[in-house]
């Protein structure tokens, strides 16, 4: 190609980039399963561990918020086709929040495990708690390292999917008190309220952060469909029904209180399959071959 009919494709084809939007769509709900098992069963843990009424009680909580987390990760394993290739992620600790997330497993296994078959709940919950939260904390910054998704990239998304897994695990750990000889403890129940509370700031603040970062209008219409199914089945019923359960006390407390920790839950697990699934929407930027050859022909 000689230099005048490059010069000549270069003025045909405009050069920049491209504003049209489009969908990450290579993570499906798999990948939304693993980020619910994170959230839920780590603040399941913590909530085991701090307010569990009883030793039964916390082995039921502890051991269902184990047994989350590992379905998160077997379907995660399930997407990636060969699950051998999920030892890959132990490679890359320096830059890669996916490692650190990997390596944070072996002591929230290992010592929840353990802590089950203790006569108290001592070192190992609170070792398997702080394991899992620190789980927690990367899966957040996986999501915030994603460039050039805005829904998933700005800073607001780490408040918002800690606080969001803490009210998932919170809300199912109360809603287990439904099912064993015990009653929610006050600082349970406190714990739902506030993780409730955090969630809606946090929310509100991702929201304005994402109109200010001018997000793709897909990705601010899944969000917005989502907000007006959950907010108030996801945020709202459960205040009310956790201040009607202390009000009310009794079977029909532990039940309301069990309600709405369910929809709490069931509010965060929807939010992040709309996030993932959904609201992955980006702005492609790319320059066209022919201006990038002109370019190139230019400089040499």
């Amino acid at each position: 190609m000689t230099r005048s009919t490059t010069q000549a494709v270069a003025t045909a084809v405009t050069p920049g980039w491209t504003a049209a939007p489009g969908q990450y769509t290579r993570w499906d709900w798999r990948a939304a399963a693993n980020f619910v098992g994170g959230g839920t069963g780590a603040g399941m843990l913590l909530a085991a561990t701090l307010f569990a009424p009883s030793t039964a009680s916390y082995r039921v909580q502890a051991g269902l918020g184990l047994a989350i987390v590992a379905i998160g990760l077997l379907c995660i394993m399930a997407k990636l086709g060969r699950p051998a290739r999920a030892l890959n992620i132990f490679r890359h600790a320096k830059g890669s929040w996916m490692t650190r997330e990997g390596f944070a497993m072996p002591t929230l296994f290992g010592c929840g495990a353990l802590s089950l078959w203790q006569p108290a709940i001592g070192a190992m919950a609170v070792i398997a708690t702080l394991s899992a939260l620190v789980f927690l904390y990367c899966q957040a910054r996986i999501l915030n390292d994603a460039k050039g998704i805005p829904a998933w990239s700005i800073a607001e998304i780490v408040p918002l999917i800690v606080v969001t897994g803490l009210a998932e695990g919170a809300g199912l750990a109360v809603a287990t008190t439904a099912f064993v000889p015990d009653v929610p403890t006050a600082g349970g129940i406190v714990l739902l309220v506030a993780a409730l509370v955090l969630r809606h700031v946090a929310w509100r603040r991702y929201r304005a952060a994402l109109v200010r970062a001018d997000a793709p209008a897909a990705a601010l219409a899944a969000l917005a469909a989502h907000a007006r199914r959950w907010l108030p089945a996801g945020d709202g019923l459960p205040l009310l029904l956790a201040f009607a359960g202390v009000l009310l006390g009794g079977t029909a407390g532990v039940v309301a209180v069990a309600a709405g920790g369910v929809l709490a839950a069931l509010g965060g697990w929807a939010f992040k399959v709309t996030l993932l699934t959904r609201a992955g929407h980006y702005r492609p930027k790319s320059v066209s071959l022919a201006a990038g050859l002109a370019r190139a022909r230019a400089r040499s």
